[in-house]
């Protein structure tokens, strides 16, 4: 089980995992290299909460604060969603965590039978989707589940999800050299999000022993990004934080 907290200007958000280890099997990911081993918890999502906020109280006592919460750690959160959802409650009660909603952001692979779900039982808290790719034959190798969950039915789901005022879905695209960070691929996803309610992360690939995959040259990734604001897109690039001793995204791996 992995928690993990991301500084930035004295305030921390924290990574939380749903699972140990993964059963989409994404091919950029660490994680999905070992195989689902088992669901977490309720309680062990909470107790990943509880442990980050005791260490920030022994070792960053002077006003260091714990302000988000994203569930993009180990295990694909819709896949859980039972857990998830019990975790969220308290996480969001006023006898429980009391942290907002604006403050919570759940990714997924597209997972579609928790999105499924989401519109009923998720309470307003922030959708990320690891899109990746705009055309199904890259985002199968990247993703297997678009085979079974094709990104078309993914997008339909997640257009019925009510947004409240200024809220956006978060669109996650990783972007790896030689593979999806081409002209056509930005144009591509462009077109794809133009007309959405959209936030687009772009995350710079994160290599791992034995992956086939590498990070993309700066320049290329600012390339992507211009093209993408041309489309009317806000657009953010991940920086990347604990690749030295795989803990950046798409690193995490468990040692059993």
């Amino acid at each position: 089980m992995s928690k993990l907290l991301i500084p930035f200007q004295n305030k921390y958000t924290l990574c939380l995992s749903t699972q140990v280890g993964c059963a989409m099997k994404c091919s950029f990911c660490f994680t999905g290299t070992q195989g689902l081993k088992r669901h977490l918890a309720t309680e062990e999502i909470i107790g990943q909460y509880i442990l980050a906020v005791r260490w920030l109280q022994e070792f960053r006592p002077n006003g260091h604060q714990l302000k988000n919460l994203v569930y993009m750690g180990q295990g694909e959160p819709l896949h859980n969603f039972d857990a998830l959802k019990a975790a969220n409650e308290i996480f969001l009660d006023q006898h429980g965590t009391s942290i907002g909603v604006q403050k919570i952001t759940i990714s997924t692979a597209g997972y579609l039978p928790g999105l499924i779900r989401w519109n009923e039982e998720m309470s307003g808290v922030n959708l990320a989707l690891s899109l990746h790719s705009p055309f199904e034959e890259k985002r199968n190798k990247l993703i297997p589940i678009n085979q079974r969950y094709p990104l078309a039915d993914v997008l339909k789901c997640i257009d019925e999800i009510p947004l409240k005022r200024k809220q956006y879905i978060i669109y996650e695209y990783l972007l790896i050299k030689n593979f999806n960070e081409s002209i056509e691929d930005a144009h591509a996803t462009g077109e794809l999000l133009r007309e959405k309610m959209a936030i687009v992360n772009l995350i710079p690939f994160n290599p791992f022993p034995g992956s086939e995959f590498e990070r993309p040259e700066q320049s290329q990734i600012e390339i992507f990004k211009s093209i993408l604001e041309s489309y009317k897109l806000p657009v953010l690039i991940r920086g990347t934080k604990g690749d030295d001793i795989l803990a950046a995204c798409g690193q995490l791996n468990t040692k059993l």
